[in-house]
C-alpha cells in the first residue's frame, strides 16, 4: 500500500509540475490579452472603466479569463488519493462496529443461514468450509468498494458545487460588480 501512495503522490507532484508551467504561460497570456483589452476600452468606452485602475482591471481580467478547470481537477484527483486512507480507516470502523452490533453478520452466520431456494449456501459453494469462510469474508470488500465510491462521490460534488458556485460572469459584469462591491 506504501508502495501505491508513493507512486501517486510522485504522479500528483509531476502533474503539478506541469500545472504549475502551464498556469504560468496561460497567466503570461492573460496578462497580455488584459494589457489589450485595457487600451481598447480606454479608446471606446473610457468613462466604462471610470474609478477602475488598471492594476485592478487586471485582476478582474484575470479572474474571468484564466481556465479553472485544471486546478479543480487536480484538487479533486489530490484529494481522492489523499482521503483513501482515512476512507478505509471510516470503512473498517463502521464495518467493526456494524459486526460488533450484529447489523453486519459474521462470515460463519452467512455461510450457515443464508438461503438460496432449496439450497443453502454452505451446500450450494463447490468448495470445504475453510473456503466457504474466505468467501465469505471477501463479501466485506463489497462494503468497502462501495464506501469509496461514496467517498470518491463526494469529493466530486463538493469541488464542482465549489466550482460552479465561484464561477466568474463576463468581463462587464465582473467590472460592473467590483464597483458596486
Amino acid at each position: 500500500m506504501l508502495g501505491f501512495f508513493l507512486v501517486v503522490f510522485a504522479a500528483l507532484l509531476l502533474a503539478g509540475g506541469l500545472y504549475w508551467r502551464w498556469r504560468r504561460k496561460i497567466a503570461e497570456e492573460v496578462a497580455e490579452g488584459a494589457e489589450i483589452e485595457w487600451a481598447h476600452f480606454q479608446k471606446t468606452e473610457p468613462e466604462f472603466l471610470e474609478g477602475i485602475s488598471e492594476e485592478k482591471f487586471r485582476e478582474i481580467y484575470a479572474r474571468v479569463h484564466t481556465p479553472r478547470f485544471p486546478a479543480y481537477v487536480l484538487a479533486t484527483f489530490a484529494t481522492f488519493f489523499l482521503s483513501l486512507p482515512v476512507t478505509f480507516a471510516i470503512l473498517t470502523g463502521l464495518l467493526w462496529a456494524g459486526q460488533a452490533t450484529g447489523v453486519v453478520p459474521q462470515p460463519v452466520e452467512m455461510v450457515q443461514y443464508v438461503n438460496l431456494g432449496d439450497a443453502r449456501v454452505a451446500e450450494s459453494w463447490q468448495c470445504g468450509p475453510e473456503c466457504q469462510l474466505y468467501i465469505a469474508e471477501a463479501f466485506s470488500g463489497f462494503y468497502y468498494f462501495f464506501g469509496v465510491i461514496v467517498a470518491w462521490l463526494v469529493i466530486v460534488w463538493f469541488f464542482m458545487r465549489r466550482y460552479h458556485k465561484r464561477r466568474p460572469g463576463y468581463l462587464r459584469d465582473e467590472i460592473i460588480r467590483s464597483r458596486e462591491g
